[in-house]
């Protein structure tokens, strides 16, 4: 009888552990999951968002994708503050095309930690940037939009199906120079942060410069997309003025 007991103890002790187990693993995930998801309306701390999978031919040259135009938007829900202080504060909410791949707290958020750093534009002092969640609150809208409806809504600045464009009402980032970057740049992160800064600039009225002198870093407002002419790849962000 004792031999019995044991078997069956030995038989069932494994089988404990292994559920076990798989119910710790199960709430683990749940609470990293649940973690992940920001709550509708609330303060978030910026941080990068995914990379995607970059096609080989992206990597060769400015590439066009696929994606369709719909002109329906996603607006973000969270928000953020300003990390800097200045005299005046511009409002801005992000609304990302349904059909765009992109979350739009995700894209939201990684704006915003390009904004605050002291290295752009608020690093002037003059102004700084908050992510509001309600377009009527805010003073411009910054899109990420498909390479049609970019085309559609950057006519006046005759960008093609490439390009971004912003003017005094709104900024478009071309959702491909988003997810898939350009050549003349290898860091996904360093170019969104260039995308956003160079397109915010444009808002602020600040036009396109070349290259300084070859060996130099790259104005934030030159036009690092198409070609750095020399220049090299910077974390310096702003405009040299």
């Amino acid at each position: 009888r004792e031999g019995d007991a044991a078997t069956r103890r030995s038989g069932w002790w494994p089988a404990f552990v292994a559920l076990l187990l798989v119910v710790t693993v199960a709430g683990v995930w749940a609470v990293q999951q649940g973690g992940s998801r920001p709550s509708r309306g609330a303060e978030v701390a910026p941080g990068a968002s995914p990379s995607p999978s970059i096609p080989p031919i992206a990597r060769q040259q400015v590439w066009t994708s696929d994606t369709r135009s719909s002109g329906t938007y996603l607006l973000n829900t969270v928000t953020a503050a300003p990390q800097l202080p200045a005299p005046a504060t511009l409002r801005y909410v992000v609304k990302v095309e349904d059909t765009v791949s992109v979350a739009p707290d995700e894209a939201a958020a990684e704006i915003q930690r390009t904004l605050d750093d002291p290295r752009g534009w608020a690093g002037y002092g003059k102004r700084n940037f908050a992510l509001v969640a309600d377009e009527s609150k805010a003073g411009v809208v910054i899109y990420v939009a498909s390479p049609s409806t970019t085309h559609e809504l950057c006519k006046a600045a005759d960008v093609g199906f490439a390009w971004s464009c912003s003017d005094r009402t709104r900024i478009v980032l071309n959702a491909d120079r988003w997810r898939f970057m350009t050549p003349t740049y290898d860091d996904l992160g360093a170019y969104r942060s260039y995308l956003v800064n160079h397109e915010v600039g444009h808002y602020l009225g600040q036009g396109h410069v070349g290259c300084p002198q070859p060996g130099n870093k790259a104005p934030v407002m030159m036009q690092q997309s198409i070609d750095l002419a020399g220049c090299s790849r910077s974390e310096e962000r702003r405009v040299g003025k």
